[in-house]
């Protein structure tokens, strides 16, 4: 045996050869894949002290970043004169972040073609944004550093292709042919590139807005081009209503069975005019997205590649569309979906509490700008209302006038004047009112089908005097399902502008608020007491560069604030907030005996009561003339403690 080993050296050479070629071939199957360095981003360096890179560079430095990983095998220039290195040419030629490119692209593997614009004769569209981008990566680095005219064919490994992450967060439809590690090779002419907004488009699924995934994989996309700008700074929004004027259609690009030549099978909608809630769902979701970014007699040209009403649409909503599902067959619009649209009207129309309970619409246009010349603030307004009311809810509502202004014998034909927060009024109305500009004509609409959650806006509510306009037409009944007001603001005095004003009319306007305050306080009407301290205060703290004697009248008040506020706080029995209040006075004026003595009462209601009578001990330090009160409350703190013990003993039987 020794002999035979002896006499084959090259056998055993060999034996090694091709174990170190197997630990090679281990090696490399076992290895991490190796993958592309991170994108880099095309927006501007967030770096102020640095100066952010041209357009054209920062294309450059992407495509090179992929390194390897995308081939560029051939360039045909878009001009003769834009030469290597002109910057001007280049920074002319290149797309900016945002633009929309029009381009055609033939793709395909070394075996067979994936797809191919040519062939189809129609070209496509792609936005260089991340939430508006629906190719791979190695395609939207291409085009970002391409000029219009330019052709480019490149080899891109998979790795920068549909291995890249964001293949999935863009949900691009992987061709089934397709395995991991083929090489994509494309072939791509940008024939144009234009500045467009982008739309959300969002369909609302499970309580939450989400994307609509196409069936042939991406997700729904929506750009807008302006081609008459619109006046007004405000845009529709739910569930505004508008009418809109539009005309759409879309293209099937398909082959002629008798020539095999591109034959466009288009599908138009004439110009029409349709008036509709939006949000309502009776028109497709692109279109209703692009509303809402019109401003009024704005025109626009839209293009969306889904035309459909959304993946939950139901088989009932078919028979109250507006506007078709473009494509008629509901298919995904490949081509795309082009609507030429006009926002002729707008309606506003309000939820005021965001809890379907109350609606504002505004029926005639007042004098001003909304909301700068809207009562916001707490403030005189006078107004003019007529109140109707129904058993029934909804479209087919009977009303029945129940009281008008006009004709109420106690104002003389003068309109009703009250003052905002203190409860003159149902909180329906008077929210209502704070959004109204003078002269408006408005129609609120409180829907009591909901229950407590509408009552609590209403007449009879804990927030609304019993004497208020209208009250006795509506007091708290099981038949009443909707209060409607018809009002007109007729004006309002101006609160003071804590902006510009003087110290003194600042706090001379407090002043009248903290009255106004304490006035509702004494009647019970604790959440609007609480609100008006709130606000106030809270106007108080925001004051900065007082002079000294601004500064102590200034702090005064703040003082009697914060003190009304607290025991606001505790009638309503929300003594964590109470707390959070009085600590921040006792952290400026820690011997002030009102808030320690606020304080121990909602150390009590918490039942921490060594606390409270150490609080009580500090008050008598502090003001020796309150001992009587002190001594009372220090009674109420023994019995409470004792009562806790009780109840604890009582509940765990002797057990501890």
């Amino acid at each position: 045996t020794r002999q035979s080993n002896a006499s084959s050296p090259s056998t055993s050479t060999s034996t090694a050869a091709r174990d170190e070629l197997a630990r090679w071939f281990t090696k490399i199957r076992t290895r991490a894949p190796t993958l592309p360095p991170p994108a880099e981003r095309f927006e501007r360096d967030a770096d102020a002290g640095s100066r952010a890179p041209s357009r054209a560079v920062a294309a450059k430095r992407a495509l090179d970043a992929l390194g390897a990983s995308l081939r560029i095998t051939s360039r045909t220039k878009a001009h003769e004169n834009a030469h290597e290195g002109d910057d001007e040419a280049s920074h002319a030629l290149v797309p900016e972040v945002g633009d929309e490119l029009i381009y055609h692209c033939v793709a395909r593997t070394k075996d067979f073609e994936l797809y191919s614009t040519r062939t189809r004769g129609v070209p496509r569209r792609t936005v260089l944004a991340n939430d508006a981008c629906d190719v791979t990566r190695a395609l939207e680095v291409m085009l970002a550093a391409m000029s219009v005219g330019e052709r480019w064919e490149a080899r891109a490994a998979w790795s920068a292709t549909y291995g890249d992450a964001t293949a999935e967060t863009r949900a691009l439809d992987v061709d089934e042919r397709l395995n991991p590690g083929d090489i994509i090779i494309y072939d791509v002419e940008v024939l144009a590139h234009n500045p467009v907004s982008v739309v959300r488009v969002r369909e609302e699924k499970d309580g939450e807005s989400k994307r609509v995934r196409l069936k042939n994989g991406g997700w729904a996309r929506c750009t807008k081009t302006t081609t008459h700008p619109g006046v007004g700074w405000e845009t529709p929004r739910p569930p505004f209503e508008v009418t809109i004027e539009y005309s759409a259609y879309v293209v099937h690009a398909r082959k002629s069975a008798e020539n095999n030549e591109n034959v466009d099978d288009k599908e138009f909608i004439e110009r029409t005019e349709v008036t509709f809630v939006v949000g309502d769902g009776r028109t497709p979701l692109a279109l209703d997205a692009a509303t809402r970014t019109l401003r009024l007699n704005e025109e626009a040209l839209i293009w969306t590649n889904y035309g459909g009403f959304g993946t939950d649409a139901s088989l009932m909503s078919k028979y109250s569309r507006l506007v078709p599902e473009l494509p008629s067959d509901g298919s995904d619009a490949a081509d795309g979906v082009v609507y030429k649209l006009k926002l002729v009207s707008m309606r506003h129309v309000r939820d005021v509490f965001n809890d379907g309970s109350t609606t504002k619409t505004r029926v005639e246009l007042g004098q001003g700008e909304f909301p700068a010349d809207c009562p916001m603030q707490d403030c005189t307004v006078r107004v003019h209302f007529t109140l109707s009311t129904a058993t029934t809810s909804g479209v087919r509502t009977d009303l029945a006038v129940k009281y008008d202004t006009r004709t109420d014998v106690a104002l003389k034909g003068e309109p009703y004047a009250f003052r905002l927060g203190c409860g003159a009024a149902p909180e329906a109305l008077e929210t209502s009112i704070r959004l109204m500009i003078p002269k408006e004509r408005a129609r609120v609409v409180l829907d009591l089908t909901l229950g407590e959650k509408a009552r609590r806006h209403g007449y009879g509510a804990k927030n609304c005097r019993a004497d208020a306009p209208g009250a006795e037409y509506c007091a708290v009944d099981n038949a009443l399902a909707t209060v409607q007001w018809d009002v007109v603001l007729e004006s309002f005095d101006a609160a003071v502008n804590w902006y510009k004003a003087d110290v003194q009319d600042m706090l001379n306007e407090a002043l009248v608020i903290k009255e106004e305050a304490n006035a509702l306080f004494k009647t019970q009407v604790y959440e609007l007491a609480r609100s008006k301290y709130e606000k106030t205060l809270s106007k108080l703290e925001s004051l900065r560069g007082l002079d000294e004697d601004d500064f102590e009248a200034v702090d005064a008040m703040k003082m009697t604030l914060g003190l009304n506020l607290v025991a606001s706080l505790q009638r309503l029995n929300d003594h964590v907030s109470a707390l959070a209040r009085v600590n921040k006075i006792l952290e400026s004026h820690p011997d002030n005996a009102k808030a320690l003595f606020r304080r121990s009462v909602s150390l009590l209601a918490r039942h921490e009561f060594n606390a409270a009578r150490d609080d009580l001990f500090a008050c008598v330090d502090a003001d020796p003339s309150s001992q009587s009160s002190i001594a009372k409350q220090l009674e109420l703190v023994k019995r409470a403690e004792a009562a806790a013990a009780a109840q604890a003993k009582a509940a765990f039987g002797g057990k501890l």
